[in-house]
């Protein structure tokens, strides 16, 4: 795939020991991340020295993926969530929905034991 947020893009790539973050965003907010002519994207990329990867896809959806370090995958978080809800407000949404994707092999973590895990998660979040 070609593109901004594209694989073929210059980014570092992911490396072995990296964490890895993936989200499913709205198709109409992920240029709020990619910038015009892919400006937002590379200026994260070359400030965190992160792979940040935002495919173009058909869909209603798009898959953000950050992959580095965990406390620089949470900082480049922190700067997209804003972001993202700045531009959803602009498309006449008050919330945005934004989910994480969690590989199989690591869903019983975040899910926990009979479920207090995720239940703790939902009441902290207030979902």
């Amino acid at each position: 795939m070609t593109g901004s947020g594209g694989p073929t893009s210059p980014h570092k790539r992911y490396r072995q020991g990296d964490d890895e973050l993936r989200l499913l965003i709205p198709s109409k907010v992920a240029g709020s991340i990619i910038g015009k002519g892919g400006q937002n994207i590379t200026k994260l990329r070359s400030q965190y020295k992160a792979s940040i990867i935002v495919p173009d896809c058909p869909g209603p959806e798009r898959v953000l993926t950050i992959s580095s370090d965990l406390s620089t995958v949470l900082q480049v978080l922190n700067e997209v969530v804003p972001n993202l809800e700045e531009n959803g407000s602009r498309h006449g949404s008050d919330e945005i929905d934004v989910r994480m994707l969690v590989h199989q092999s690591q869903a019983g973590c975040v899910i926990g034991k009979g479920g207090l895990k995720i239940k703790e998660l939902r009441e902290v979040s207030q979902f």
